[in-house]
């Protein structure tokens, strides 16, 4: 069982960000120490974007995305948690939690005797036979 959460064009594009500078940040162990310059400036103007775009949500479009955290005491400003996004195995941008749904067995039908269940049988049969019987007759 899950809930949705309606979301919106910002929303995706905060996805979008936080997908590339999750690429970026692989790139970045693997790059030689000049590439690394580079990544690591391209990262930075990313995270800025992503801060812009995590303050445009709303907060229920908000708490349906993880690797993010709150940069300060001040409400309104967030930033890209690094060490959750780089975290392996990776975790899904989209939050999604889910749960089990208890079955209520109360309300559940009665299960039928052994006579009950043979009757319904013999119909069942009955009802079968007669509409095979219909294909014969024509």
């Amino acid at each position: 069982m899950y809930e949705q959460v309606e979301t919106g064009p910002i929303y995706d594009k905060a996805v979008k960000l936080l997908s590339t500078y999750r690429s970026i940040a692989a790139r970045m162990t693997n790059a030689k120490v000049s590439t690394q310059g580079k990544l690591d400036r391209r990262l930075e103007a990313l995270a800025e974007r992503i801060e812009e775009s995590l303050s445009e949500l709303t907060n229920m479009e908000r708490a349906a995305l993880t690797c993010w955290k709150h940069s300060s005491v001040f409400d309104g400003e967030y930033e890209v948690d690094h060490d959750a996004i780089i975290e392996r195995p990776y975790v899904s941008i989209r939050r999604i939690d889910r749960w089990d749904e208890r079955q209520d067995d109360t309300d559940a039908e009665p299960e039928m005797s052994a006579e009950e269940q043979e009757a319904e049988r013999k119909r069942d049969k009955a009802k079968l036979e007669a509409f095979l019987r219909i294909d014969d007759d024509i």
